[in-house]
């Protein structure tokens, strides 16, 4: 296995940037953001240790764009999973708390970037693009599932402990520990508790 200084292939300048934040992802999933520098992410894509700085001006660049890029991607997947749930609202939005927790568990990088890591506002505003775009994605498929006249107040709270729900099983899940042994059953078990939420809330307005 390759450490994370090891180069591990050489990126024409076309596609540098792309191969920079795909490898940054991968350090950040094996050290956090503590662990996180420009050089480190250079050595692992086999670049000089300057090149990185034609793209990014700075390591929060570097770790904003890697943020962005996660957030984006778990926008598609929990998109995808309403999809595949099939046409019931509930189920639709349940099914999304089940798909960030497996691909929190499968990725382990990133997300918490979002959150807890203050990156300066110039950066900030990559990251808070991506996640207004999540946020949304999901505001949508809350307000489908509740009635329709719910005041945008309470939708934006649902959608609060939904995600809360999500990445709370995911965090506890991949702090300070292996891989759970069976990431679908964890995965399956926020599923669970989302629709277990949404239903009581539902029960609660009726």
């Amino acid at each position: 296995m390759s450490s994370p200084t090891t180069p591990r292939r050489r990126y024409h300048h076309g596609d540098l940037r792309a191969g920079l934040i795909r490898e940054g992802i991968a350090l950040l999933a094996e050290t956090g953001v503590a662990g996180f520098s420009v050089a480190k992410v250079a050595a692992r894509a086999g670049v000089s240790s300057a090149a990185p700085y034609r793209h990014f001006p700075d390591r929060e660049a570097l770790l904003a764009a890697c943020a962005a890029a996660v957030i984006a991607e778990i926008t598609d997947v929990l998109a995808d999973a309403a999809d595949r749930a099939g046409p019931d609202p509930v189920e639709r939005l349940a099914a999304t708390a089940g798909a960030y927790t497996r691909y929190m568990l499968d990725h382990r990088a990133g997300v918490d970037l979002a959150y807890t890591y203050d990156l300066p506002g110039e950066h900030r505003h990559t990251v808070q693009d991506q996640t207004r775009r999540l946020t949304d994605t999901l505001a949508g498929l809350v307000a489908d599932a509740l009635p329709a006249d719910t005041p945008w107040a309470e939708l934006m709270e649902v959608v609060y402990v939904h995600l809360a729900i999500a990445h709370g099983y995911a965090t506890l899940l991949t702090k300070g520990g292996p891989p759970p042994r069976d990431p679908d059953a964890y995965a399956a078990r926020a599923t669970t508790a989302a629709h277990d939420h949404i239903t009581g809330y539902l029960t609660r307005q009726a």
